[in-house]
């Protein structure tokens, strides 16, 4: 049976403001949910390039980017009450 032309995996931006973390896009490349991330919460000097998130996500599986011109540390970013920052993940669908 041939297989689908879909792909069978999608990236999904979360945001986390705070305490509260919540879904904001899906795509099927990583490439447009790295510029949405950026675009959607303004970061005008992201702590990572696109081409180093990547990196990141192949070597670790996880991927956060925040804005340096507002943290300097990932602790920062996480946890002060008026920070966000960008989880991009990816999942399988059927």
């Amino acid at each position: 049976m041939p297989r689908s032309l879909r792909s069978s995996k999608i990236w999904v931006l979360s945001k986390r403001e705070a305490d509260v973390e919540s879904p904001l896009y899906a795509s099927v490349t990583f490439r447009s949910i790295y510029q949405l991330a950026l675009f959607e919460l303004r970061m005008a000097e992201p702590c990572l390039t696109e081409r180093q998130a990547r990196l990141l996500y192949n070597k670790t599986g996880n991927c956060w980017i925040w804005d340096k011109s507002q943290f300097e540390t990932f602790e920062e970013a996480l946890w002060s009450p008026i920070g966000k920052i960008a989880r991009i993940a990816k999942l399988s669908v059927k």
